[in-house]
């Protein structure tokens, strides 16, 4: 019954729209493996209405090739493949930093921000159990004067509505994944969502994009309330606000 008071989202919904979590760089991680096919998804973006796109590769352990250097070349080579192809979509390079034992090095090197100002730190933990010492590596960034930004807290399986409450205590902040709210991810990952989401708990708003598959399946299928919709559009402004 309850999906007789939800609608699908606007069909301008993302108009102007700034994505910053993706896995569009190519041959980097387990996201897209080819820049052709990256080209492809943002040609889709574009004509959706998307302005901006951030991408966020992997920083962990299973990469050990992903240094802030080479991502960096990568980065410089994709997006003149990307202007040679005509696409019109601004690009910009931050990271998806694994709090793991990989992290110190990162964190030595710099990090691959999220906003110009250099501040925001998009951050993650394994989805079955948080990190021994993931605490002290959250505070190590605020110590060094950066804003953690925890991606899709809804994905943690170990996360309660209480772990939810202490981190916003922390003052971390948290990035929703769009797909989380259509089902990609489970039942529970969309429950969490639309808490969070009812309760303001959401800073931002990614379609961390690993593929096209998922997003042509599921959102144009996804209904959300009326209400939700506007929180849901608060997060995009806070989007530009964070990356313009």
């Amino acid at each position: 019954m309850m999906s007789l008071f939800r609608k699908r989202l606007p069909r301008d919904m993302f108009k102007g729209a700034c994505d910053v979590h993706s896995h569009l760089l190519p041959g980097v991680d387990d996201g897209f493996q080819s820049s052709s096919k990256s080209i492809v998804a943002l040609k889709m973006m574009e004509q959706q209405g998307v302005s901006l796109v951030t991408l966020t590769p992997h920083f962990m352990k299973e990469y050990p090739n992903n240094h802030r250097g080479h991502i960096q070349k990568v980065f410089e080579s994709f997006k003149a493949k990307v202007a040679e192809a005509g696409v019109g979509i601004e690009l910009h390079l931050a990271g998806e930093y694994m709090l793991d034992r990989c992290f110190l090095n990162h964190f030595n090197e710099g990090f691959l921000t999220m906003d110009k100002a250099g501040v925001h730190v998009l951050c993650e933990t394994s989805y079955m159990m948080y990190e021994r010492n993931a605490s002290s590596m959250l505070y190590d960034i605020m110590c060094a004067g950066l804003q953690p930004v925890i991606a899709h807290p809804e994905r943690y399986e170990y996360a309660s509505n209480k772990d939810f409450s202490h981190w916003k205590d922390k003052e971390y902040k948290f990035q929703l994944n769009l797909l989380s709210l259509a089902g990609t991810y489970g039942e529970g990952a969309v429950v969490k969502s639309r808490y969070l989401l009812k309760e303001g708990l959401y800073d931002y708003v990614g379609s961390d994009m690993h593929s096209m598959e998922a997003f042509q399946k599921f959102i144009p299928h996804l209904k959300l309330k009326k209400e939700d919709i506007g929180r849901l559009e608060q997060l995009m402004e806070n989007n530009k606000k964070l990356v313009r």
